[in-house]
């Protein structure tokens, strides 16, 4: 099982650092980082700030390491940290797994 990741950073900087470590580490097939405004409830108030995106590719047994690694370096009390099953056409699919196990 495949899944699209998204995980969201505070700066450019720190997306970077996550990106890097989580490819390092073999954790992510590769990632692509964009950036735009963000609005969101934060304890009792709204707020607007620039965030960063970075959308990845990982395995399902990996998903917890992902998880565990992105909490452990984020800055971020309440980080997001999402994924979603995909399919996708099976050349894209199979090069995610051999990404992670080479």
């Amino acid at each position: 099982m495949v899944y699209k990741v998204r995980i969201s950073a505070a700066t450019e900087e720190e997306a970077e650092k996550i990106s890097d470590k989580l490819i390092e580490e073999t954790l992510v097939a590769g990632t692509f980082i964009t950036s735009g405004n963000s609005r969101f409830h934060w304890k009792g108030s709204i707020e607007e700030e620039e965030y960063f995106n970075i959308q990845a590719y990982t395995t399902e047994e990996l998903r917890d390491d992902l998880i565990e690694m992105v909490e452990s370096i984020h800055s971020d009390e309440t980080p997001i940290i999402e994924l979603i099953e995909i399919e996708g056409n099976q050349k894209f699919l199979d090069w995610v797994e051999r990404s992670l196990h080479e």
